[in-house]
């Protein structure tokens, strides 16, 4: 618990304020007694405070104290600092702090959040696991570039355990697969480690795969029904951040590939490190409020609750997924391999290069997830993917210091597609098919991913230059884009069941 004090000298009008009850975008309160408040709606799991008033020569003396919990388990530290301040300076006139959300989070929301950001984190690692060691891995085992796509290309066939996984969330409930999938993708990739030859690499890390896709499926699905309406992307952007402080941990740690030759497998060796990760998230998270409230009514009505579906909506994500993975697939996953054979970089200037790319991302997904939510989804994503697919093309055509500064700027820019484009898949469908349609957009947007992967692995080797080869798949974002503009609905600040039509019961 946090206990903490601070004086300060008020007037007349400032002391009237302090005195009522906080009621603002970040917290509200009731007050017990005179100079008593207690939590009516806020991020925390217990909070009072209490205000002790002394006149001076100046005014009023005023000392408030405040003793509360951040409902936010392991990222309490990170919150410490921002919301002590906040609970010092208030908030007026409906404005958020910067770093806030845009809507008022209760107890509840808090802690479902903090939970699914930390799976973020293991489906982050376990997802960047092959395609930062697949250019080690197939030294070691003596394979060449149209190899390696063949292997980052195969793997996606680890979808078909996503799709199962999401469509059974509908049936069986979130929380239930989610931890499936965490304890399936773990187990997968420590034994990655141990993977003899490529074909028991491509194996084990397809299903880990699948598993980790099912990962990202689930967390988002369960983040957007228990998300306020006005702060969908605000919270898929955290879930984009911290999947991504997820993937950076096999990049800092990298530099174990140039130890020796078969280095790259400590990387998945460290898989084991999150298996207690997984045991907390189980005993603490909460099944999803909106999907019991459904599974509830499925039962209670001796109906099949049937929800209708719009069909141009899977028709359109369903292009955008296909489309986009062509292009951004081989674009993550060919880095190392184009980093070392045509910029002779070293693992340890990879992991240096990576982390100066990737690092400042957290820029764009910050102001793209706040955008999203207050201007919409769509422009937001129209920039993301057009001007982020462009230079990242400069990126892989360009040397030395251009490379470096035009890898910043895609990273930046290209984060804000996280939080603007994959909350639709949620947004989208109702309650009774949103597992089972992202499990299909996964499929669909893996298809895309192994097409990618496999036109890269031979055009790259046919023209001898990355920088040729994106600049000819760089066609795909651009037809990306025209979908958005033209087709896309804007679903911003509004309710889930708003986006979607009511159920239909079917006898």
């Amino acid at each position: 618990m946090t206990e903490f004090s601070h004086t300060r000298v008020l007037q007349q009008e400032e002391l009237t304020e302090v005195l009522g009850a906080r009621d603002d975008i970040f917290i509200s309160e009731y007050e017990t007694q005179a100079g008593e408040f207690t939590l009516n709606e806020g991020p925390f799991d217990h909070y009072q405070r209490s205000i002790d008033v002394k006149t001076c020569s100046g005014g009023f003396e005023v000392t408030e104290s405040f003793r509360y919990t951040i409902a936010s388990p392991f990222w309490r530290g990170l919150l410490h600092f921002p919301i002590k301040k906040a609970l010092k300076k208030r908030s007026y006139s409906g404005k958020s702090f910067w770093w806030a959300p845009p809507n008022r989070f209760d107890a509840v929301t808090s802690r479902t959040v903090s939970f699914l950001c930390v799976a973020a984190v293991v489906t982050g690692f376990l997802g960047a696991l092959i395609g930062q060691t697949a250019t080690f891995a197939t030294e070691e085992f003596g394979a060449d570039d149209r190899a390696q796509g063949i292997l980052l290309a195969s793997i996606r066939i680890g979808t078909l355990i996503t799709v199962l996984v999401s469509a059974l969330a509908d049936r069986h409930g979130r929380k239930r697969l989610l931890i499936f999938s965490l304890w399936g993708g773990c187990a997968l990739s420590l034994l990655s480690a141990f993977a003899p030859n490529l074909l028991a690499l491509g194996v084990t890390q397809s299903m880990a795969r699948g598993f980790a896709t099912s990962i990202s499926i689930l967390i988002g699905i369960m983040a957007a029904e228990s998300s306020p309406k006005g702060s969908r992307a605000y919270i898929a952007g955290l879930l984009t951040l911290t999947a991504g402080l997820g993937a950076g941990i096999p990049v800092w740690f990298l530099f174990l590939a140039d130890l020796h030759i078969r280095g790259w497998r400590l990387l998945f060796f460290a898989s084991l490190f999150f298996f207690p990760v997984v045991m907390w998230i189980r005993s603490n998270l909460q099944e999803s409020e909106r999907y019991q409230r459904h599974k509830k009514l499925s039962e209670n009505t001796n109906e099949t609750q049937k929800q209708h579906l719009i069909m141009s909506r899977v028709v359109f994500l369903a292009a955008v997924a296909f489309l986009l993975f062509i292009f951004v697939s081989p674009a993550s996953q060919f880095r190392n391999e184009f980093l070392r054979d045509e910029r002779n970089f070293s693992a340890a200037k990879i992991t240096l290069f990576l982390v100066t790319a990737h690092t400042p991302q957290i820029i764009g997904v910050a102001i793209a997830a706040k955008l999203s939510d207050r201007k919409g989804r769509k422009p937001v994503a129209v920039i993301a993917v057009g001007l982020g697919s462009f230079f990242t093309v400069c990126a892989y055509s360009f040397s030395g210091f251009g490379m470096w500064a035009v890898a910043v700027l895609s990273g930046i820019i290209s984060a804000g597609a996280g939080p603007s484009l994959g909350v639709y898949g949620a947004e989208m469908f109702g309650t009774g098919r949103r597992g089972q349609i992202n499990g299909f957009l996964s499929l669909i947007a893996v298809l895309g991913s192994a097409v990618g992967l496999l036109l890269c692995g031979d055009l790259s080797e046919r023209l001898g230059s990355f920088g040729e080869t994106f600049t000819i798949l760089a066609i795909c974002p651009f037809l990306v884009v025209l979908i958005i503009i033209f087709f896309f609905p804007e679903s911003a600040n509004q309710e889930l069941e708003d986006l979607n039509p009511e159920n239909k019961a079917v006898t």
